[in-house]
């Protein structure tokens, strides 16, 4: 079974933000460069809602991560 990703939204926001079970952590495992791309991401992110706790994040907030996981790996441009 291969569960190499296409960079979409839906998909990084299921990586990242998604229940740890044993079939996500195959999915980070097969997609390591998707996974250090959420991770740089992640360090320095602020979301559109000024929220601090991940737990509290709105859909915009994770399309907002989403979106800049795209951007860091050249998925989509500045221009789209």
């Amino acid at each position: 079974m291969s569960v190499v990703l296409k960079p979409t939204v839906n998909n990084i926001i299921n990586l990242w933000f998604g229940e740890d079970t044993p079939i996500r952590q195959y999915k980070i495992k097969l997609n390591q460069d998707l996974w250090v791309a959420c991770q740089q991401i992640n360090r320095d992110f602020s979301p559109p809602s000024k929220t601090d706790q991940v737990e509290k994040y709105r859909k915009s907030d994770k399309v907002a991560f989403a979106k800049a996981v795209q951007l860091q790996i050249g998925y989509i441009t500045s221009d789209n």
